[in-house]
């Protein structure tokens, strides 16, 4: 398994699903602002928390994957 973070671009918001319970908790704790779409390891941020996103993930050691409608669809 990648230790890896999906961002998925869904028009207004990304969502971003975490590799691992752990590392979801440690987003949580965070200040970036997001919102939590359900128990499956997924949350919402917008495009303006990106770059605080990556930064914190680097700072995990964590890779980041980001996927854009067109790359999803093809």
């Amino acid at each position: 398994m990648i230790n890896a973070l999906l961002i998925k671009n869904e028009g207004l918001m990304y969502s971003v699903s975490f590799p691992s319970r752990t590392s979801l908790i440690d987003f949580v704790e965070t200040d970036i602002q997001h919102t939590r779409s359900s128990f499956d390891h997924k949350v919402m941020i917008y495009e303006d928390q990106l770059d605080q996103l990556k930064s914190w993930a680097s700072s995990k050691n964590l890779e980041t994957l980001e996927f854009s409608p067109a790359q999803i669809s093809a």
